[in-house]
């Protein structure tokens, strides 16, 4: 399920696609950036890593990448699932969505997600709803899918 779409302060297609082990060192860009604005310590993340726990017959995580050509990644949502809740259903929990600042404004994030105000709106537009208890948001996973295609 693969949408691209041009961004308007570029003229490079973006490509919103999982993410594959190529990926790797990208990946690792993008965390670094992520864990550096949320002010993280102690990073100890690699390539070995990311290849061993995003990879394989068991993954921990997943990812969604901004794919802008050969090697370059624009931004990626980053999450992993709990096998199943009291519905007996699997829940995708996003970990981290984060674009490149320099990609930013050309649609990019309307593409994935984001924890403020204008993406609280997005969200709201694909049928999400606020859990009232918690700072979460529950998609339906029909708008993922919509998402991934790129439908508004």
């Amino acid at each position: 399920m693969e949408k691209s779409a041009r961004s308007p302060r570029t003229t490079t297609a973006i490509t919103i696609r999982p993410m594959n082990e190529r990926d790797v060192p990208e990946l690792l860009r993008l965390v670094r950036a992520i864990v550096s604005f949320e002010r993280g310590q102690d990073f100890s993340l690699n390539e070995a890593e990311l290849l061993r726990r995003g990879f394989g017959e068991r993954p921990e995580f997943g990812a969604y990448v901004a794919d802008v050509g050969p090697g370059s990644l624009a931004g990626m949502a980053v999450h992993h699932e709990i096998p199943f809740m009291h519905t007996l259903q699997p829940l995708l929990m996003l970990k981290w969505l984060y674009v490149d600042p320099e990609c930013r404004g050309g649609r990019v994030g309307q593409r994935r997600m984001n924890d403020n105000l204008l993406a609280q709106s997005f969200y709201r537009g694909l049928g999400a709803t606020d859990d009232p208890e918690w700072l979460r948001w529950i998609i339906p996973a029909n708008a993922l899918n919509r998402l991934v295609e790129g439908a508004e």
